[in-house]
């Protein structure tokens, strides 16, 4: 796969129609033969299916066709097939080369406008192919750059009759906002470098007018500001004294401020620690009555518990008396009695005064602690009331300091107002004085002198393309071997000193094409990104017969010495021996020379029904015409 494309096939489709196909070789590809027979269609319609906007041309013949499709090789992507609707919008990709709309075949969709952020477009596919993709051309001589696209090589691929014949410049399309990056196209094919470093500047007519936005703005502003200085009646002297004033007795207030809130905040210091003291001293109080509370419901065990056992041993002491009586049944006296039940009696009387003994000294003890808590509870007592007594003389001083300290506040935070007040008056001035710099600034700014952009290519190059194009014309046989030279102020050629402009339509023509070919050839030679596809309409306009082609007139003095010599035969020998580095589409009226018929592929175009093939596309049946109306074809 070559760095260069290759279009393969050009075809309609449509349902229900004949195909309408045209191929195309790798070298030179010429469709020639009577007007109004679709070979000017065929330029169209290969810009139209490489994304170009401009539909196309609403003709009879092809009523019923649906789609065109172009074979091609891309590099990268190789051979592929593009189609697109005869209506226009996107572009479908096919990989391979289909004569017809495939069917299984998974195809990308592409859009047709170039989008630098995107890669589904056709014209970064292209250019990453090519090499260009990412390149930057200014827009304007101010430096605004646009990226460059798919565009921008057309004037260096298609060449149809209207431009090839043109007065201006072969890069030019002649809209004024179109000729800076049409320029600078021409200098990144034959240069390879593009405007991406070019920093772009503001205008002269926009600097113009922010300046005198800025002076209107500035005097409005400065307008504004005498109107509130002149409310405040006060010159700018007089203010600042008063604030000097107003600032010595503000650092005295300062000071007096200081020093009573120091005395608020020593007398709010100890009010919350005589609190915290008061609220810790009343809960332990607190505690102490809940102990003695407890110690009271235990004191009143213990008394129970005295005499509950006291009952006891009193018990056993009358329970002994008794067993010493004779027995109230029998009669019989104490020692004929068994003994056990007494001794048993003695025991419990002995424990239960040991148990008495017992619980008196734990109530001793307990009347001891209690003694001692009630002595504590006491004291805390006392402390409570000192306590209560230290927080009210805190309350009294406060109640005694706030209404001063918050009246010198009230006092001090008025005359901040003021002093602030007056501050911002004296801004007004500083303010004035800062639009009264800025205004002299601008007013007394100068115009820098504008500094042109480089536009185009330079000398070098335009002698370098100029001697190119000298050796195209040689292997043309053009005529007088004239001197060419690159005019960079009109971007075209100038033929013995004279403007290209100046010939006639057919010179012209060569000239277009001779410029176009040497283009294609230095970028070659330099190894820079071309297309290495170019198609010609008409090119060798002055072999023609003003009879058979009316519209273009008769033949000019230069166009009939230049229609005497053998130009036509080596113009194609010449593309032909190229062969292997570029492809050619020729359209034109005539037939090519006999002598180089072998050497390039020929489509005929007959333009009458049953005389070979017709045209472009099959003869229309029934009454209908069997022309196509090209729009001057």
């Amino acid at each position: 796969m070559t760095n260069r494309l290759i279009f393969r096939h050009l075809s309609f489709v449509g349902e229900g129609k004949a195909p309408a196909q045209l191929t195309f070789e790798a070298g030179v590809n010429v469709v020639y033969g009577a007007s109004n027979t679709g070979k000017s269609f065929t330029l169209a319609a290969l810009k139209f299916v490489l994304g170009a906007s401009t539909p196309l041309p609403v003709i009879e013949q092809m009523e019923g066709y649906t789609g065109v499709l172009l074979g091609i090789d891309i590099p990268g992507p190789g051979k592929t097939t593009l189609y697109r609707g005869i209506g226009g919008g996107g572009i479908r990709l096919y990989p391979g080369l289909h004569l017809d709309v495939p069917e299984g075949v998974e195809a990308r969709a592409l859009a047709p406008e170039h989008d630098a952020a995107r890669e589904d477009n056709l014209s970064r596919l292209i250019l990453m192919g090519l090499g260009l993709d990412g390149k930057k051309i200014v827009r304007n001589e101010n430096g605004e750059k646009y990226n460059f696209s798919l565009r921008y090589l057309d004037p260096f691929m298609f060449v149809d009759e209207g431009a090839i014949i043109d007065a201006r410049s072969p890069i030019l399309s002649g809209q004024v906002v179109g000729a800076t990056p049409e320029k600078n196209a021409l200098k990144l094919l034959l240069t390879g470098q593009d405007d991406s470093a070019v920093v772009a500047v503001v205008p002269p007519k926009i600097k113009k007018a922010r300046r005198d936005g800025q002076l209107e703005l500035l005097e409005q502003w400065m307008a504004e500001i005498d109107k509130q200085i002149d409310a405040v009646g006060l010159t700018r002297e007089q203010i600042a004294e008063q604030v000097k004033r107003l600032e010595d007795g503000l650092n005295a207030l300062h000071a007096d401020l200081m020093r009573r809130q120091g005395r608020i905040d020593h007398a709010t210091q100890e009010r919350r620690r005589a609190l915290d003291a008061r609220d810790k001293t009343t809960a332990q109080a607190r505690e102490i009555e809940l102990t003695l509370a407890r110690f009271g419901r235990l004191m009143e065990v213990y008394e129970s518990d005295i005499a509950r056992l006291g009952a006891l041993e009193q018990g056993g002491h009358l329970l002994l008396a008794r067993l010493d009586r004779p027995c109230p049944l029998c009669g019989a006296i104490a020692e004929h009695h068994h003994n056990d039940g007494k001794r048993d009696v003695e025991r419990a009387r002995m424990a239960a005064r040991a148990e008495i003994a017992r619980i008196e000294r734990e109530r001793e003890d307990l009347f001891s602690t209690i003694a001692l808590l009630e002595s504590d509870g006491g004291e805390h007592r006392i402390q409570l009331r000192k306590h209560r007594t230290r927080i009210a003389a805190a309350e009294r001083l406060l109640a005694f300091l706030r209404p001063h300290e918050s009246g010198l506040r009230e006092t001090y935070e008025t005359r901040i107002e003021k002093r602030d007040e007056l501050r911002d008056h004296l801004k007004l001035f500083e303010n004035r004085d800062r639009l009264v710099v800025q205004l002299s600034q601008v007013t007394g700014a100068k115009s820098e002198p504008k500094q042109k952009l480089l536009v185009g290519i330079d000398g070098p190059t335009g002698h370098a393309l100029s001697v190119k194009i000298h050796a195209v014309l040689d292997a043309w046989k053009f005529p007088g071997a004239p001197a060419i030279s690159f005019d960079s102020q009109s971007q075209d050629i100038r033929l013995a000193g004279k403007d290209r402009r100046a010939n006639g339509k057919g010179v012209r023509a060569v000239l277009h094409s001779a410029f176009k070919v040497a283009v294609m050839l230095l970028c070659q030679e330099r190894k820079l990104p071309h297309p290495g596809i170019l198609v010609l309409d008409t090119p060798l306009l002055t072999y023609r017969e003003p009879v058979q082609v009316p519209r273009h007139g008769e033949l000019a003095a230069d166009e009939r010495a230049l229609a005497a010599t053998t130009l036509q035969e080596h113009f194609y020998r010449h593309l032909a021996s190229l062969a292997d580095r570029a492809q050619f589409i020729i359209l034109e009226n005539s037939d090519p020379p006999a002598t180089v018929a072998q050497d390039v592929t020929i489509h005929l175009f007959t333009g009458v029904r049953g005389d070979g093939r017709m045209g472009l596309f099959p003869p229309l049946d029934g009454n209908k015409a069997d022309v196509i109306d090209e729009a001057r074809d």
